[in-house]
This record gives structure tokens, C-alpha cells and sequence, in this order.
């Protein structure tokens, strides 16, 4: 009885484990996407980078850049999405 006690909480740390992996890599995941929009938007505040171009690289189409965009407070300090 005390082994399958035992057996029951090592397969519940290996679980707690696992979970915790994967969050974590999910949540380092999200990090570098988050930072490469912070980036882009950057370069296109700039004037470096077109939205077209950052747009592209991050996956989505321009809309949904612009979107992202004016839902940070990056728009509120210049930001320029287009002809500028």
C-alpha cells in the first residue's frame, strides 16, 4: 500500500513536472514573439521599416499590425504606419 502511495505521488510530481515545462516554454515562446513586435513596431516608428514589411515578417497581414499597434501605447507616441 505505502509503494502504490509512493508510485501515485512521483507520477503526480512527474505530471507537475511536465506541466510546468511546458508553460514555461510556452511562456519563452511568447517572450520572443512579444519582443519581436515590440521591435518592429519600433523600426516602423522609426521610419526603418515599412508595416508592410514588418507585417510580413511577423506572420499576419497589415491590418492586423495596425491593430496590434494602436493597442500599445506606441501609436500614442508617433507611431506612423504609412506614408508618413
Amino acid at each position: 500500500m505505502f509503494s502504490q502511495l509512493r508510485m501515485r505521488e512521483e507520477q503526480a510530481l512527474l505530471a507537475q513536472d511536465y506541466a510546468l515545462e511546458q508553460a514555461e516554454e510556452k511562456g519563452l515562446e511568447r517572450g520572443k514573439i512579444e519582443g519581436s513586435l515590440s521591435m518592429l513596431l519600433n523600426l516602423v516608428r522609426q521610419h526603418l521599416l515599412t508595416a508592410e514589411v514588418a507585417s510580413e515578417q511577423l506572420g499576419m497581414t497589415v491590418a492586423e499590425f495596425e491593430t496590434y499597434a494602436r493597442r500599445t501605447s506606441v501609436i500614442g507616441s508617433g507611431l506612423c504606419l504609412g506614408d508618413c
